[in-house]
């Protein structure tokens, strides 16, 4: 089983992540959680993390010019990535979202031919794998590519707690950096994605990134886990949330009528 990182790491709000910028991680779980709840996805495995906590705590990192690769019929990147619902309900092709494919291998595959075209650049490509994989064959040959080529990519994966595909055991041979993070804490994946992510920025290489649902003390869900977070910053979330709420409803009931406006 692979080592979960210590508590100081996978848990604990750093002074290194500001106030500021924890409220804007929990603006954007809760705005990526309702719109999951508003269209789950059709899978085959069904996921044993929240994808919103993986889905905000790496995407938050992307600037201007980067890309991401999501799972296929998911909206929630397009969202995190900072389009609008309006545009989001739309249902057409979105700056910095990649179009994409019904498998892991698909989706890992067309990231790193995006990654490579644009090497040489600081942009960075963030591929996500979905659910349901136990084993590094399907994907093996984008990680060993990209590692080969040093490409600005960041590959996320979701793995039962038991599997180890991120270890050094199956990371070294690709030449490939792999590291677990707790899949449901979106403090623990924002830290661990802001180093892959520089990493892949600064040229240095790709990082396969495994989002394990590890059994955890207290709260497994990621909400309340940020909120008891902020709550220990002394930051009351009671309030916020409601705005927030709210604003999501408003937003979306626009976007929805916009859309039956504008159809033929």
């Amino acid at each position: 089983m692979p080592r979960r990182p210590s508590a100081a790491i996978a848990a604990t709000p750093q002074p290194l992540i500001s106030n500021q910028r924890l409220q804007q991680l929990y603006v954007t779980l809760l705005r990526t959680r309702l719109l999951r709840q508003r269209n789950p996805l059709k899978e085959n495995a069904a996921s044993p993390v929240a994808r919103e906590a993986i889905v905000t705590g790496t995407v938050t990192h992307l600037e201007d010019g980067d890309a991401v690769m999501p799972v296929s019929g998911d909206r929630i990147a397009a969202l995190a990535r900072g389009h609008s619902l309006r545009r989001i309900v739309a249902a057409g092709s979105l700056p910095g979202v990649l179009a994409s494919a019904p498998t892991a291998e698909a989706r890992f595959a067309i990231a790193t031919g995006y990654a490579l075209a644009r090497q040489g650049t600081a942009h960075v490509t963030l591929a996500f794998g979905g659910p349901g994989l136990v084993s590094l064959d399907s994907i093996r040959a984008s990680l060993a590519y990209a590692a080969q080529h040093q490409l600005g990519i960041v590959f996320v994966i979701e793995s039962p707690a038991d599997a180890d595909l991120s270890s050094a055991h199956h990371t070294e041979p690709l030449g490939i950096y792999g590291i677990p993070v707790d899949g449901n804490d979106v403090i623990a994946i924002y830290r661990v994605a802001q180093e892959a992510i520089h990493r892949a920025r600064r040229g240095v290489g790709p990082t396969l990134m495994d989002c394990k649902p590890w059994p955890l003390d207290g709260a497994a869900d990621p909400v309340l886990r940020l909120e008891q977070a902020l709550e220990r910053r002394g930051i009351d979330t009671s309030g916020l949330k409601q705005r927030i709420l709210a604003a999501f409803r408003k937003e979306l009931g626009a976007a929805s009528r916009k859309r039956r406006q504008t159809k033929p």
